[in-house]
């Protein structure tokens, strides 16, 4: 896949600025980047928290021939592509069920997949918003305890467009096998990411479960506090958002 980079000093949003290319018609691949978001969102509707230059703020516009139940799997395929990308930097991440990475417990990215179909219901598009928290020396105090950077997990400063690039040969590459075979093809990978076993997630029924596995399928299987084994899509809600740090 070729990537077509605009790279904005500042935006309301990046993912807004790619759900407009994308309904212009641009091709997947079209990438905007920006050193800071004036309104970024997280999942659920959470506030995005950054300051200019600090973070790596970047939406893919991606157009998978799939069926639309497939493309909460690609917040899967991108938590996937930023440990692996983030392992290149000495950076070891964890994915917290479904879509945020953690290194020793705070929070150092979130993704946001946004999807779209047609007048059909075919899928017309999925945009992939992936916020990293690079050179954050600190955070406010409300986050402190909860977030981390990569300058302050490995004592140096980390150029944007390094990482940039890292992230998105690694997203060409899972996204290529994804497309061929499925998140089966990337299963085995991302649970060596995980941190999944015993993780307490919230069931579809907002009550708590504990997660057990993913399938083939990219579908959280959760034990519920009556013995069931509740499944639980990749869209669903987690048990504790920290998008306002890092979460696209």
């Amino acid at each position: 896949m070729q990537f077509a980079v605009h790279a904005l000093d500042a935006t309301d949003s990046t993912q807004s600025d790619v759900q407009r290319l994308a309904a212009e018609g641009a091709p997947e691949g079209t990438v905007v980047t920006a050193r800071h978001q004036r309104a970024g969102r997280g999942r659920r509707g959470h506030e995005w928290w950054d300051a200019p230059g600090e973070s790596l703020l970047v939406s893919v516009l991606l157009r998978p021939s799939a069926p639309p139940a497939t493309a909460p799997q690609l917040s899967l395929v991108g938590g996937l592509v930023v440990a692996e990308a983030l392992a290149g930097f000495g950076v070891t991440a964890r994915i917290r069920w479904p879509n945020d990475l953690l290194v020793d417990g705070r929070k150092v990215c979130g993704i946001l997949a946004d999807a779209a179909s047609d007048g059909a219901g075919r899928l017309h598009h999925v945009i992939l918003g992936i916020g990293v928290n690079l050179n954050q020396s600190g955070f406010p105090a409300a986050l402190a305890e909860r977030a981390t950077s990569l300058r302050l997990v490995t004592g140096r400063a980390h150029d944007a467009a390094l990482v940039l690039d890292a992230v998105l040969a690694h997203l060409a590459r899972r996204y290529a096998a994804w497309q061929a075979g499925g998140f089966a093809a990337l299963r085995e990978a991302w649970l060596a990411h995980a941190g999944l076993s015993g993780q307490v997630v919230r069931l579809p029924d907002g009550t708590r479960g504990v997660a057990e596995s993913v399938g083939d399928d990219g579908v959280l299987r959760a034990r519920a506090g009556d013995g069931r084994l509740v499944p639980v899509a990749s869209g669903g809600a987690m048990e504790e958002e920290t998008a306002h740090a890092a979460g696209h």
